[in-house]
């Protein structure tokens, strides 16, 4: 068994509005092992992002708040941490790339004193060996013209080019920890295959630890070695990436690789979840999934599952995976 690098252990994390509290992240357990990548699937609003901003310790700003739960990095629960340990800790053993690289990048500064500033910020070097590093670092992600591109605005870059700096940005502490929120969405789709395959290559050089936020079911089988699907701020199923895509066990899981259009297959219309996502504020009784659910049955409607164990570290939170299940019962 490969070590944990980080472990999150019944994370909840509520934003506290004057009409109510909501409930984002409503107990998640799960671990990130060293040199693997871990892919965190869901639909907007499951809780995704939320998991990884309250890993990184950037809900500052907003109502929403760690109210209860463990996040260990290398043995600390970090969730006990001061803002100025925090920040000590961004960067250094954690780092992060965002959704959009032209939000994420200061507009007004050139792209070399951005990476340079995080350097010095994290290590004790002179502000030569710092550009040095810069350049080593922006070579690293196969971006072109590395010297002149040191002095450009993020303006001046293309979409592809910003991201690679983003992550050139995120890995210059050699973190070991990186979270990557859905890095490839605003980029067309040969872009993003270099992107994933960069990623895959520096996890390979650096040994860094991946957590990877995405939608994309395509891009979890290209990259991920372990998956947690989320749904409603909960994990809804959990295993490897081949026990995810072979051996699906939860319904909402199934409903999301249906409702991947299949090439060479023709239909009138594409395969969709039926329903909407719950107001958070106002969850169903038992199973948050039941409204949406084809195999519901009246304990559904009453008592929320807890995790069935499928073996291999695979489970699902679903009461057909439970023994005793029948198909009648859902009928």
């Amino acid at each position: 068994m490969a070590e944990n690098v980080l472990e999150v252990r019944n994370l909840h994390t509520y934003f506290f509005a004057d009409n109510g509290t909501v409930p984002a992240v409503d107990g998640v357990d799960f671990e990130l092992q060293k040199g693997h990548t871990l892919g965190i699937v869901g639909e907007s609003g499951s809780g995704k992002s939320v998991t990884s901003l309250s890993i990184i310790g950037l809900l500052m700003g907003t109502t929403g708040r760690v109210t209860d739960g463990e996040i260990i990095l290398d043995g600390e629960d970090i969730t006990k941490y001061s803002e100025k340990q925090r920040r000590k800790l961004r960067g250094s053993k954690i780092s992060m790339i965002f959704q959009e690289p032209m939000t994420s990048l200061n507009p007004v500064m050139k792209i070399g004193k951005q990476i340079r500033e995080k350097i010095l910020q994290h290590e004790k070097i002179s502000k030569k060996e710092a550009d040095e590093e810069v350049i080593k670092l922006l070579k690293m992600t196969g971006l072109p013209r590395v010297e002149r591109m040191v002095n450009e605005y993020p303006f001046q870059l293309s979409g592809g080019q910003r991201q690679r700096v983003m992550i050139a940005l995120a890995l210059a502490c050699k973190p070991e920890i990186l979270i990557a929120d859905e890095p490839t969405t605003a980029l067309d789709v040969t872009i993003q295959a270099q992107i994933l395959d960069l990623m895959n290559t520096l996890k390979e050089e650096t040994g860094t630890s991946i957590l990877f936020i995405t939608h994309d079911l395509g891009v979890v089988a290209e990259t991920c070695d372990d998956v947690v699907v989320m749904y409603c701020g909960r994990i809804v199923e959990k295993g490897t990436v081949f026990d995810i895509f072979k051996n699906t066990a939860h319904p909402y899981t199934e409903g999301l690789f249906n409702s991947i259009p299949k090439i060479g297959v023709r239909a009138e219309e594409l395969d969709v979840i039926p329903g909407n996502v719950p107001n958070p504020k106002y969850m169903p009784k038992g199973c948050k999934f039941s409204d949406r659910c084809k195999y519901c049955f009246d304990r559904c409607l009453e008592e929320e599952p807890g995790f069935a164990d499928l073996g291999n570290g695979h489970f699902s939170r679903c009461w057909k995976n439970f023994p005793g299940y029948t198909e009648q019962e859902a009928e």
